[in-house]
């Protein structure tokens, strides 16, 4: 019974939602490759991961990042959807970042994504594709 409940509570979820996801970005500070994973439906709102980042600046300068991330979040009548990460990252001394934005899909597997981003750095915004498995 109880895990009935729980395959009906993560079944409640985005059909979207992704296990694993892989991509590359572009954006104000620099261009890099991310990768997360998923650890947690939440019903009715979207899905739990966690989310790795490299960056290398466009003046050189690079960028570690490890965040919690809510990501699948339904826009309705649209085939987008938004995501939310809060973390921790590295560029020249440790800082603390949110992250938001919308994805959508493209063909297949990949799909689009665009982010702003505000830290204790500065801000940023950009753009990338994405693989979802």
């Amino acid at each position: 019974m109880r895990s009935s409940l729980v395959t009906a509570a993560l079944c409640l979820c985005s059909s979207a939602g992704a296990v694993t996801w892989l991509g590359v970005d572009a954006g104000t500070a620099g261009y890099g490759a991310r990768a997360g994973t998923s650890l947690l439906g939440v019903p009715f709102i979207g899905t739990l991961g966690v989310e790795g980042s490299v960056e290398r600046g466009w003046q050189g300068e690079g960028r570690v990042a490890a965040g919690l991330t809510l990501r699948d979040l339904n826009l309705p009548l649209t085939r987008t959807d938004a995501f939310a990460t809060v973390g921790a990252a590295y560029r020249g001394g440790f800082n603390v970042y949110a992250e938001g934005g919308l994805r959508g899909p493209l063909l297949g597997p990949a799909g689009w994504r665009g982010y702003v981003r505000a830290s204790t750095a500065g801000f940023g915004a950009g753009v990338g594709l994405e693989l979802r498995f």
